[in-house]
């Protein structure tokens, strides 16, 4: 498989010798750790089961040797769709072994996004469950194969009764010969990422060794991240989040990854405190669930120390009462698969730069605001577009040059589409999505403004606005709210404290929709397209329209 990417000899150059790449791989890293700590816990499974380093090593070997009798060579893909489990773990080192390309699948795609995907990427050979929360991957991957010519062979963990589809168990066994080991290269695409935009196919995001291992030996000298740290990852490891900041920064450090995979707050609570984890990365409404979990006083989580929320603003409340109750600190972070993370705040920073702020760029990386044309940055305070340089950004869109010249510019800017701004000391702070702005008679409001602003009033514990149509205004704006249990504030009781925080009129949600839980993707995003063709469809019964000026 030939991958064009962004890369040229004078990035490569200038960040080998600034120290952002040092071409180390995550393969000898793991490596490392076989050697010199075999019988340290590297994975706890989500059903209890415990593997070593060393357990890790000898089954990687087979796998790769058997994969490799398969078909997997040098620079082909191999397409996981898996949920959380030490399997993932072991095929991505696997990969990494014979210099494969690793495409990590949600478990929740289905014909219409695999069907694009694999075709795309060239996959040569999956890895799928047979039945996973009760839906049969087998029978959809026994239809698809005659429309992916090529696939070489499709694995299937669990039994099936499938014609034309393989065993996990056959990787397993003893090979009859060691896969060979190629030359390895830091700079060459070893991660191809889809990432869905909402009007368009999915995008392949090339990553490289390089541009991974910088980001996580990065944030573990942050963070001082060690071998003695255990994270907890209750994401799943299809999305880059969970696969970068779960698996491949444990892996880094030589530490502890436990595996979460359907998520219960309070199975996520008795986990944190049976193994002692000490950090994790996610999206910020799982910290607010664990908060708000019932069983939270029941467990010791002193062992606690960071939970890296990214995706969504840490409302300053939720903040201060996370580290009062569990001790652990929450920061500000910004990312996304085309880089992963761009900015963070540090654990010692003052609570306004840890939770009125998404971060300050990465050691080694730049930030700034750009306006409109993309030609000038912007000063500090001014709202413009988030773009970020740096040795952790991607080598571009695999076969897409159209989108990986509107994303990725030559000057090595990897414009986010995120509005923002950035204080004098370099801290960031998102206002929304560039899209993610209600046009209101041609008055432009900022949806995560009045979402922070509903937030510190205390009596919800999820929000989400979204622009939807109105034939006279353009757009109104549309809150969907999670009430806090007990919390009786009124809409009108609502709105007229956010008028008392000297709010124009104008930008006040228009609709009022109470749920009992957003609808949330698997990384933990809250799926506003979906709230936003829901509303237009009349399926809400309650709603409370207030009004504006």
């Amino acid at each position: 498989m030939k991958f064009d990417t962004t890369l040229t000899p004078e990035r490569i150059a200038k960040y080998t010798a600034a120290g952002g790449w040092n071409d180390r791989s995550l393969l000898a890293c793991f490596e490392h750790h076989v050697a010199h700590t075999p019988d340290q816990v590297a994975v706890v499974s989500p059903d209890g089961a415990r593997l070593t380093y060393a357990e890790l090593g000898k089954s990687v070997e087979t796998i790769a040797s058997n994969l490799h009798a398969a078909g997997l060579g040098q620079g082909d893909v191999l397409s996981v769709q898996l949920p959380n489990c030490a399997e993932l773990v072991l095929l991505h080192l696997a990969a990494l072994r014979l210099g494969a390309v690793t495409n990590p699948l949600l478990p929740n795609y289905r014909t219409k996004e695999l069907s694009y995907i694999l075709n795309q990427a060239g996959t040569k050979i999956c890895v799928i469950p047979s039945v996973y929360r009760r839906f049969d991957y087998a029978a959809m991957y026994a239809e698809l194969r005659t429309s992916l010519p090529g696939v070489a062979e499709i694995f299937v963990r669990g039994a099936h009764d499938y014609a034309g589809l393989g065993s996990w168990e056959t990787l397993l066994t003893e090979p009859a010969t060691p896969a060979p080991r190629p030359s390895a290269d830091c700079n060459e695409v070893s991660l191809l990422a889809f990432t869905s935009g909402t009007e368009s196919n999915p995008k392949g995001v090339m990553h490289s060794e390089n541009t991974m291992m910088y980001g996580t030996q990065a944030m573990a000298r942050l963070l001082d991240l060690t071998s003695q740290d255990v994270i907890w990852t209750p994401s799943p490891m299809g999305h880059g989040t969970a696969f970068q900041w779960g698996m491949r920064l444990s892996i880094t450090i030589g530490g502890r990854l436990v595996l979460q995979d359907l998520w219960d707050p309070a199975e996520a609570l008795r986990l944190i405190a049976r193994e002692k984890c000490t950090f994790t990365l996610g999206a910020t409404p799982f910290a607010s669930m664990l908060l708000e979990c019932p069983e939270i006083g029941e467990h010791d989580l002193s062992s606690f120390r960071i939970f890296g929320c990214a995706g969504a603003p840490i409302p300053e409340q939720l903040g201060a009462r996370f580290r009062e109750q569990t001790g652990c600190t929450l920061i500000g972070m910004w990312g996304m698969t085309e880089c992963f993370v761009g900015s963070a705040s540090r654990e010692d920073d003052q609570p306004e730069k840890l939770w009125l702020t998404d971060g300050a760029a990465m050691p080694g990386a730049e930030l700034a605001i750009f306006d409109e044309t993309r030609t000038r940055t912007l000063a500090p305070g001014e709202v413009g577009e988030l773009a970020t340089r740096g040795p952790h950004v991607a080598l571009g869109y695999f076969q897409d040059p159209e989108r990986t010249q509107a994303t990725f510019r030559a000057d090595g800017w990897l414009f986010s589409n995120d509005l923002a701004t950035i204080d004098e000391k370099g801290y960031i702070r998102l206002v929304g999505r560039m899209k993610e702005i209600i046009n209101r008679g041609g008055l432009k409001i900022s949806v995560r403004e009045m979402e922070e602003l509903l937030l510190s009033h205390g009596s919800f514990s999820a929000v989400a606005i979204v622009p939807v149509p109105d034939p006279r205004m353009v757009e109104k704006g549309c809150a969907f709210i999670v009430r806090r249990p007990g919390a009786t504030a009124s809409f009108r009781e609502v709105t007229d404290y956010l008028e008392s925080r000297g709010i124009a009129k104008y930008k006040l949600p228009e609709y009022f929709i109470p749920l009992d839980e957003l609808p949330m993707t698997a990384s933990g995003k809250i799926q506003k397209a979906q709230l936003k063709a829901d509303f237009i469809a009349g399926k809400f019964s309650s709603l409370d329209e207030v009004g504006a000026a």
